[in-house]
């Protein structure tokens, strides 16, 4: 792992790609997926499936035998690109500095979302799954900077996922207050 800064810049277009999307409604996610795929979506959504989990194909299943709603049930499966997983809660953008320490190895990087359940780490570093982390970071409106464990649930070729192992009472508040403030 490197002890490099990441360019700023890029991570500052992504975020702001990133907010500009989430604040779509979610009609207007849809006309800009379907302009993006264009007509691969058959094959994207074959790709998407081909990833799952065995767990994760039952659960679709199990969704697509039923009528297909307009809005998706509150815990749906998420079939982002390189994390298809469960949400259970809500995320937000966001570009935050991060001090990232994982075996022994530092690195500095952005999170790019946060949730009361974790984050999404933007980085090249190859990291391993299940690995323990410890995250410092400082939420805008925080008096103090924040200092999480978790495990690495995912990795892919543009960062990683974390989820959080515990979170103590003040910092938990915190995130949930900057996830559902509005911008």
């Amino acid at each position: 792992m490197l002890n490099s800064e990441p360019q700023a810049g890029k991570y500052a277009v992504t975020a702001k790609l990133l907010g500009i999307i989430h604040t779509l409604p979610k009609d207007q996610q849809v006309i800009l997926l379907k302009q993006l795929v264009g007509e691969r979506v058959t094959k994207h959504l074959f790709k998407l499936i081909v990833e799952m989990s065995e767990d994760q194909q039952l659960l679709l299943l199990d969704q697509l035998s039923s009528p297909l709603e307009t809005d998706p049930p509150e815990r749906t499966l998420s079939l982002e690109e390189t994390e298809p997983s469960m949400r259970e809660n809500p995320r937000r953008p966001c570009l935050i500095n991060a001090d990232c320490r994982i075996q022994g190895n530092s690195f500095r990087s952005y999170i790019l979302d946060i949730s009361i359940g974790g984050v999404f780490i933007e980085t090249n570093e190859q990291v391993p799954v299940g690995e323990t982390i410890l995250l410092n970071f400082t939420l805008p409106a925080f008096a103090r900077p924040v200092a999480l464990p978790g495990k690495i649930a995912w990795s892919g070729p543009t960062g990683f996922g974390v989820k959080f192992e515990s979170i103590p009472s003040p910092e938990g508040r915190a995130i949930k207050s900057y996830v559902d403030k509005e911008r």
